[in-house]
């Protein structure tokens, strides 16, 4: 271990030599030099600051009406049993996109009896105490950075949790509200072909019938557009899509979660959910965790509802496996916390309750199935197929001539800051065939890792290198297996020297020469691929052969083959649910999460209007 640690603090003190030659090689005159020596130094350095004082303020503020926090440390079991029933009525895996609407939805039409419990495997977080340089936001990857087995759990609640494969690297939260506490806020639609391939449910093959939830959750979750021209690198990304106008390409301001209510920024907000926020001052740091409270996260909307109405939230629960009983479910699963001295312990405890809905995300969900298959249970062949990381890419502009500035500057004082991670969308809606149409969205370079890619590119201040990110239908060829670890893999051979990724480039490649720079790629280790779109592996089917769950998110029982009930319906365990993005079949080649939302908006509705629970929910 001390020499792992050695390891680190030495590749970090790398990092700032690299960095500091590189803006002497930049800068080409003694002012520019003295601003980017000012700037590298800066970003290694971290401290408190008047935003961050007001992020933690606001929180605490918030959360006296919960007692203190939305979440609790102790374990679901200490929860008093209940004569001749389960502990719990409904046990919800994860606080993501899916399982914060289930919980909420859900705890609204609870009856007072009902029993309602979210179980999270990260740690709640306060807004003003997430990572903004390099070093500490190290320490919070879940999983081991840099050296040694990457596949080794060196921190059950960190933050990040990088997981590493052969052909992929993806990336995620882990977190009291999942993917929203690192996203880029994004709120967009799939195409409306998406819906029509043949691998989607009857039931949702028409984009028309997700429109009400696509409605309801974006007002949930506070949507705004942001302002044309807002940034630098959102009207240099405008320029450029107009410079391609004659190749199909569309700019259109994203849509966002985040706060900007106009009003004195020295003000909170109190939101609908009664959270106070504050107006976001673009720092551009959105995906390595909002310090200003600014952020949209889930634990300023659907968390806090699911609270208002009676759920319990525990934090810090890792669900292992689901053992089937008689009529309930036994959870298994491991309780990480720490003794009065700051040591880690992690201990395997088991709750029991008589419905689960899994919303652990695309790995977490499959995993916790696939290990559970050997408790009793029979799922579909299909559990682990189709898995897809959305087209996800990365790339970079060199040498802009329309001066983007994407550094990021985190919650301090800043002249200018390079605007929300990601304020703008490139789209092809005139391409005729679907699986040919691509998303171009700006990007910002978060704090964390400014230096890095200034180092990179010889631009320290990051006022001439444009970040991309790339979304498309990357034809969900992905694997989800276990490893002997019992942890997800993904099998996905050729999806590195696949056409996608060819053409994906030469989109950058486009984008790159209409700023009147040059396209670059970064390989990061084994040249994998990034993803922080993980979907699949659980998908939706009509057809138990061909799917895991229906088109409600009920897990299908292949006991006899996959057989059908009398209305012609797949046959399901009763009362095992999965609701994230573990249920989506294809790539939707747009941000995920309002699909995610909508979809759960849906299910969760649904459940509530089953005959079968009718004792557990208020009738409509």
């Amino acid at each position: 271990m001390q020499k792992a640690g050695n390891n680190r603090r030495q590749a970090i003190k790398s990092g700032a030599t690299a960095a500091l030659t590189a803006a002497a090689v930049a800068s080409d005159s003694p002012v520019r030099a003295e601003k980017s020596y000012d700037t590298i130094i800066g970003r290694f350095r971290t401290g408190d600051s008047a935003h961050k004082q007001a992020a933690r303020s606001d929180y605490s503020a918030s959360m006296q009406q919960f007692g203190g926090s939305l979440s609790s440390l102790d374990p679901p079991d200490s929860i008093p049993g209940r004569p001749g029933q389960a502990q719990f009525d409904v046990l919800i895996v994860g606080s993501g996109y899916g399982a914060s609407i289930f919980a909420a939805r859900l705890a609204q039409r609870r009856l007072p009896s009902t029993r309602i419990a979210v179980l999270e495997r990260g740690a709640e977080w306060v807004p003003g105490d997430f990572p903004d340089t390099l070093g500490p936001a190290a320490k919070q990857s879940r999983l081991e950075p840099l050296l040694g087995d990457r596949r080794k759990v060196i921190n059950p609640t960190g933050l990040y949790n990088i997981v590493q494969t052969d052909e992929l690297m993806i990336v995620t939260a882990n977190g009291l509200g999942g993917g929203s506490l690192l996203n880029a806020n994004v709120v967009l639609r799939p195409d409306r072909e998406v819906f029509e391939q043949h691998q989607w449910p009857r039931a949702l093959q028409c984009r028309d019938f997700l429109e009400p939830y696509f409605e309801r959750a974006a007002w949930e979750l506070g949507t705004q557009l942001e302002p044309i021209d807002f940034s630098r690198k959102m009207r240099a990304q405008r320029i450029a899509a107009e410079r391609l106008s004659d190749i199909g390409c569309h700019f259109e301001a994203s849509a966002l979660t985040i706060t900007r209510s106009g009003t004195n920024a020295a003000l909170p907000i109190l939101n609908r959910q009664g959270m106070l926020q504050r107006n976001c001052i673009d720092c551009g740091d959105c995906m390595t965790g909002c310090n200003i409270g600014a952020k949209n996260t889930l634990a300023m909307n659907y968390l806090p509802l699911a609270r208002r109405h009676g759920a319990m939230i525990f934090s810090q629960c890792e669900v292992v496996k689901i053992h089937p009983a008689d009529g309930h479910y036994v959870v298994e699963y491991m309780h990480h916390c720490r003794d009065d001295k700051g040591a880690k312990h992690s201990s395997r405890r088991f709750v029991t309750t008589r419905m689960v809905v899994l919303g652990a995300g695309s790995l977490g969900s499959t995993e916790i199935l696939l290990r559970s298959q050997q408790c009793g249970f029979e799922f579909s062949s299909s559990l682990g197929c189709s898995w897809t990381a959305n087209g996800d890419a990365l790339g970079f502009v060199d040498n802009s001539k329309l001066c983007p500035l994407t550094g990021g500057t985190s919650a301090y004082n800043s002249d200018v800051g390079p605007g929300p991670t990601i304020q703008s969308n490139l789209t092809f809606p005139y391409r005729p065939h679907l699986h040919d149409r691509v998303l171009i969205q700006d990007d910002a370079a978060c704090r964390v890792y400014a230096n890095i890619l200034g180092g990179l590119f010889l631009d320290m201040n990051l006022d001439s290198t444009m970040v991309l990110t790339g979304m498309g239908h990357d034809g969900q060829r992905g694997r989800v297996v276990l490893h002997s670890d019992g942890y997800a893999d993904i099998h996905w051979p050729g999806i590195r020297e696949g056409a996608y990724r060819k053409k994906i480039r030469q989109e950058f490649a486009n984008i790159a020469a209409a700023h009147g720079g040059k396209y670059r790629h970064l390989n990061p280790p084994h040249d994998r691929m990034i993803t922080v779109h993980p979907m699949g592996g659980c998908s939706m089917s009509d057809d138990p052969r061909n799917g895991v769950v229906d088109d409600r998110g009920r897990v299908f029982n292949f006991a006899n083959g996959g057989d059908c009930d009398s209305d012609g319906r797949g046959r399901t365990y009763d009362g095992l649910y999965v609701c994230d993005g573990a249920v989506i079949p294809t790539a939707i080649a747009v941000n995920p999460f309002i699909t995610i939302s909508a979809v759960a908006e849906r299910n969760a509705h649904l459940m509530t209007l089953e005959p079968e629970f009718s004792d557990l929910f208020v009738p409509v």
